[in-house]
């Protein structure tokens, strides 16, 4: 199968040789600088589209861990920081679409106001990550690596909440 392909592939690069040299090989399409048109995931519309489709969707429970997966979604996507707070506003439902229509329009514009507003209106402060941490337990269905990884989840929150990590020397 690999030789007949290799032969296949042979026979068609002779016939564009011949083509070329009796004048009949296809020529390549030129355009006018004028008249390029940029491709449609290039345009600055569509690539806010694109990226409103990857992030997910918004649970008001779990606010925290949804901005963290939309800042990371943002970021792989290499979508421009500037545009987060735009983005961020589509899934919003709720509590914290009321909180980003009360936000004045430069206040939503920047993102780290907008997202301190909406952690500030859930009290998301840093009793609420002691008391999940402390709260938390192990349930029958989930295995002791998983335990350990969302216990050691809820731990790092809370010290990145009482900005333990900045004052580490």
């Amino acid at each position: 199968m690999g030789l007949n392909l290799t032969k296949s592939v042979c026979n068609h690069r002779q016939e564009r040789q011949k083509a070329r040299e009796y004048g009949l090989a296809p020529k390549p399409l030129q355009l006018n600088a004028q008249q390029a048109i940029p491709p449609h995931d290039q345009t600055p519309g569509s690539r806010v589209e694109s990226a409103v489709k990857l992030i997910p969707k918004f649970n008001e429970h779990y606010i925290e861990t949804f901005l963290l997966t939309f800042e990371k979604t943002a970021a792989l996507s290499e979508f421009p920081c500037d545009k987060y707070a735009a983005v961020l506003q589509a899934p919003l439902t709720g509590k914290a679409l009321t909180v980003f229509t009360e936000l004045s329009v430069s206040n939503c514009q920047d993102y780290s106001k907008l997202k301190a507003a909406l952690l500030a209106a859930y009290a998301v402060v840093t009793e609420v990550y002691r008391k999940h941490f402390r709260g938390v337990g192990k349930s029958h269905s989930e295995t002791y690596s998983e335990f350990a990884f969302r216990l050691s989840t809820h731990f790092k929150r809370w010290l990145e909440s009482e900005g333990a990590f900045d004052k580490v020397e």
